[in-house]
């Protein structure tokens, strides 16, 4: 049994259905890169015959399984009415707070032990299919079903299985509250999501609350906010604020590194010294994984010696050296040290502060702080500001240096030059306004 089963104290769910079986292979051909189909130990032949599929695959997989990353559309959808559960049951009209922590430990995965029994097989086949969904996904959707228990608990309104026009006023309520038409589309997935994994058709299906969210959808559409460009007369600004202290030699680091490298905040975050090689020029970073490798073929991004302040090696360079990162993540978290204890009465000397370096990679969240932070210190409109301002900044920067939009898109590592035009349309006007020089 894993880990995340015993925190649970439930027993292993059992697999009855084409679907479940369907989601499991999905995740572990992600997972493992399955090639062939294992063979059935004599002790799991009188099993039904999905769940002995799920056991077998998943024992197998896990004989290969590295921690590759999951495409997080590998579960399938279960048609309405099937429902079939893709972990441990919940009975129906458990209360809100029940329903709101049961789900927040379904939707944490570790990956299983190797499976010796059939049963062992059979719960980490539950755990793959729970990692068929994002680390970012899990997230925005605990944090969806959180807020719709919640409202279910203070309008006593059964929160599982959920009648439509219950998830309907819930979504109309959240669409009152001013939130944004994405965040109301997230909801939707995560109670769609919530009652796939508890096996009850989702209410989401219903013609109810499909005509309530195109209804807000249309009443409350607005055009996206994208964050500002971090281009670079405010880099140059933001740089000139940070000090040469160790969180200071470490956020020039990153925020260069993520410029210099056109990098999603996930993909800066994820950068580890082991994927770094050194030339006479450059250093190149293996990328594991991006948006558009879910595979995990992996993708080698290089970072140029700069001539300038802004040269992301040097910078690099001496974060690593500070810190004395030999392995693990490029980029870590730090805390600042209390200053020793002075006897009472006596005088604190003055001197530098002391950090403590974490082992942990830098989340995405502080990425954006420190993005926020240091443009704010420059005088610049900080909540404009974020962690994917970085790339935006880098692509922004060679629409103006005149490149070429295949060569923005060999660089940035969009998937499709249609994804890259959002990103250039607006700056290739603005710089080579066809009406510019006669207005």
């Amino acid at each position: 049994m894993s880990d995340s089963q015993q925190r649970r104290g439930v027993d292993a769910p059992r697999a009855g259905s084409g679907d479940v079986a369907g989601s499991a292979i999905a995740a572990l051909s992600d997972v493992a890169g399955a090639r062939e189909k294992p063979t059935l130990a004599a002790s799991d032949r009188g099993a039904t015959p999905d769940a002995a599929i799920v056991a077998a695959l998943a024992h197998g997989a896990l004989e290969a399984a590295d921690g590759e990353s999951v495409d997080e559309t590998a579960i399938a959808a279960a048609p309405a009415g099937m429902g079939p559960a893709l972990a441990a049951h919940l009975p129906a009209g458990a209360d809100p707070d029940a329903v709101r922590d049961w789900f927040e430990l379904e939707t944490i995965i570790d990956l299983p032990a190797p499976a010796l029994s059939f049963a062992e097989a059979e719960a980490a086949a539950a755990d793959y299919r729970r990692a068929a969904r994002a680390d970012n996904t899990r997230r925005a959707y605990r944090a969806g079903v959180a807020a719709f228990t919640e409202w279910c608990a203070m309008h006593r309104q059964t929160a599982l299985p959920a009648a439509p026009a219950t998830v309907a006023a819930f979504l109309a309520a959240e669409a009152g509250r001013g939130l944004a038409v994405n965040t109301l589309r997230l909801r939707h997935a995560a109670l769609r999501y919530l009652h796939l994994l508890a096996g009850y058709p989702p209410p989401t299906a219903s013609p109810l609350v499909s005509a309530t969210f195109a209804g807000i959808r249309r009443a409350h559409r607005r055009p996206l906010r994208k964050k500002t460009a971090l281009v670079l007369d405010p880099l140059r600004a933001a740089m000139r604020e940070i000090p040469d202290t160790l969180p200071g030699l470490r956020d020039r680091a990153l925020l260069l590194v993520g410029f210099a490298a056109a990098l999603r905040p996930s993909e800066l975050a994820g950068l580890d010294i082991a994927a770094l090689t050194r030339h006479e020029d450059g250093i190149t970073l293996l990328l594991p994984w991006r948006k558009n490798d879910q595979e995990a073929h992996g993708t080698t991004v290089w970072l140029p010696v700069g001539k300038t302040d802004l040269c992301p090696v040097r910078a690099l360079e001496a974060w690593l050296a500070a810190a004395e990162i030999s392995e693990g993540p490029l980029f870590r978290r730090l805390w600042r040290l209390p200053p020793p204890r002075v006897r009472q009465g006596a005088k604190r000397k003055p001197g530098a502060d002391h950090y403590r370096l974490g082992s942990n990679p830098i989340d995405t969240d502080s990425i954006a702080l420190v993005v926020k932070k240091w443009t704010g210190l420059a005088g610049l409109d900080a909540a404009a500001f974020a962690g994917h301002s970085l790339r935006r900044g880098a692509i922004s920067s060679g629409v103006a240096q005149g490149v070429h939009i295949a060569r923005l898109k060999q660089f940035s590592g969009h998937a499709s030059l249609k994804s890259l035009e959002e990103y250039v349309e607006l700056d290739e006007l603005r710089h080579n306004h066809p009406l510019k020089d006669v207005l």
